[in-house]
Formats: C-alpha cells, sequence, structure tokens
C-alpha cells in the first residue's frame, strides 16, 4: 500500500518547518501519530525521492537541498509542469549546463516528487 499522499505532505512540511530535525522511525511514529508501517512507507517514499536521508543509526533527516528547494520564490523560477500531477510552476532545484546540454532538476510543488529534464542546443 503506497503512502498517503496527506502523510507526505505533512511530514515535508515538518522537515521544511525545523531545520536539522532527525527523528528516528520510533520518535517519527509517535510525532505523527500512525504505525511503523505506515511511517516506514511514507519515510521509505521520501527517502527514494531524495527529500530525506537515512542515516547509518537509522535516524531520518532532510538532505540540505531539499529544504532550500521548497523555501526557494516562485516568481523567480521557470513555469514548468509536472509529469506526474500536471501541477503547473513546479520549483525549479538546479540548472546545469555541459557543453550543448543542459539540465534543470525541479521538486513539484503540489506532489513534491523530483523532475528531471534535460535538453540539447
Amino acid at each position: 500500500m503506497p503512502a498517503s499522499p496527506t502523510l507526505l505532505a505533512r511530514i515535508r512540511a515538518e522537515f521544511s518547518e525545523m531545520p536539522g530535525l532527525k527523528l528516528t522511525m520510533v520518535q517519527a511514529c509517535r510525532l505523527w501519530n500512525v504505525s511503523e508501517h505506515a511511517c516506514r512507507d511514507a519515510l521509505d517514499t521520501l527517502t527514494r525521492e531524495r527529500f530525506l536521508f537515512e542515516t547509518p543509526s537509522g535516524a531520518f533527516v532532510a538532505l540540505p537541498s531539499a529544504t532550500r528547494m521548497l523555501k526557494v520564490d516562485e516568481r523567480a523560477a521557470r513555469p514548468s509542469r509536472c509529469p506526474y500531477c500536471q501541477h503547473l510552476n513546479s520549483v525549479q532545484i538546479e540548472r546545469t549546463i555541459t557543453g550543448s546540454h543542459a539540465s534543470a532538476t525541479f521538486r513539484c510543488s503540489a506532489c513534491g516528487k523530483i523532475v528531471a529534464a534535460n535538453f540539447c542546443a
């Protein structure tokens, strides 16, 4: 069973509002009042999306770029459409230009998924 979008949004919000937050599985279950199975699914999803990182000791922390991305002024980012949820105005994370190739990475502000796009000149 996939993680609840509501729980995912709540976890993203907590980690974004409290930079440096570090939680073990037990602490996360208690904080969000969910079962260990539901919490594990949500944290694994956010780890796969590279929003969270699981430390060797088993604690979860937000990647520094993940919290910065969510605080970017959306007006400064160029609008784009998320291929997963079709939301417009995803937040641009990073733009890289190598020779005749350019790539941009986005985090959708609606569903939170990371989207990479490559362009050739």
